[in-house]
């Protein structure tokens, strides 16, 4: 069985395009698994640039006994280093698993990507937005969250669109974030609602957050409104859909509420482009599906 050494690991780097820290990181998780195979705990160190492994176990069994220096550490076999790997990058595949991955060709108007080894492809119904209109450079790096189904050449799909998948990688940047969600504008405009300290996280440094995540999604437009802290149901309702309003369309303000009905007011000389009146109202509705909207 084929031991893998510095060398090795290099010449897999190159060939799949992966970054020394993820290498350096695989081959040291390897290498303790190594040692915990035989009931022993090991710290090891990997370092590409100075081609050195350190490694240090315990004298004794499992926990016990003290720290020793190794000079020729255990070593992974090829297969489990790209088996750990696979694992790190991949997991199981599972549906909702969210990837790092380099874009590897088209086909039938949707991209297809490589990830630890593996292909896979984004159909052109779930581009997102950007992509969409563009397709990206071949080897640009994207995100993609795997979807459960395959297309009909047996690739496993992913996607870049929707509300599952906005949600997915906001929160992998600052977990439990969202409160609520909703998607309009053919999937190109975000509304997320956040408790008030996070949303200020997230437009500080003039809402540079919010730029670099709408590119890293693909999409044209995020608007954040903050948890309403208001006593009743109502009170946060509304308050929650006056910061909507007042952030979605400047200068536009409520000139009356009701519990079924709400007019709203836009700036008398402002030029009013059908198009994105419809995307407003459209957004208004899903928001409080329960209220009928008028724009004057």
């Amino acid at each position: 069985m084929k031991m893998i050494n510095l060398e090795a690991v290099k010449k897999i780097g190159e060939e799949y395009g992966w970054e020394d820290r993820l290498l350096e990181e695989t081959l040291a998780n390897s290498i303790k698994f190594c040692y915990s195979e035989k009931g022993m705990h090991a710290e090891v160190d990997v370092n590409l640039g100075e081609g050195t492994i350190a490694v240090r176990r315990r004298s004794g069994i499992g926990d016990k006994g003290v720290w020793i220096d190794i000079d020729n550490p255990l070593m992974p076999s090829m297969q489990m280093f790209m088996s750990i790997m696979e694992d790190q990058q991949w997991g199981k595949g599972d549906a909702g698993r969210i990837l790092e991955a380099d874009v590897a060709g088209y086909r039938d108007g949707g991209v297809i990507y490589r990830v630890a080894g593996q292909f896979v492809i984004v159909p052109e119904n779930l581009l997102s937005v950007a992509d969409y209109k563009k397709r990206p450079a071949i080897g640009e790096k994207q995100i993609i969250v795997l979807c459960s189904s395959q297309d009909k050449h047996g690739l496993k799909s992913a996607t870049r669109r929707g509300k599952e998948f906005v949600g997915a990688v906001m929160e992998c940047y600052y977990p439990n974030c969202i409160s609520e969600m909703w998607m309009g504008a053919s999937n190109s405009w975000a509304v997320i609602k956040m408790k008030q300290e996070i949303m200020d996280e997230w437009m500080a440094e003039e809402g540079a957050n919010i730029r670099y995540l709408q590119k890293i999604l693909g999409i044209r437009r995020i608007t954040l409104i903050p948890e309403s802290g208001k006593e009743t149901d109502v009170e946060r309702e509304q308050e929650e859909l006056t910061s909507f309003i007042a952030s979605a369309w400047k200068g536009a303000e409520i000139s009356k509420i009701e519990a079924n009905n709400v007019v709203i007011a836009i700036p008398l000389e402002e030029e009013i482009d059908p198009r994105k009146m419809r995307t407003f109202v459209s957004m208004l509705k899903k928001i409080s599906p329960e209220r009928e909207f008028q724009v004057v």
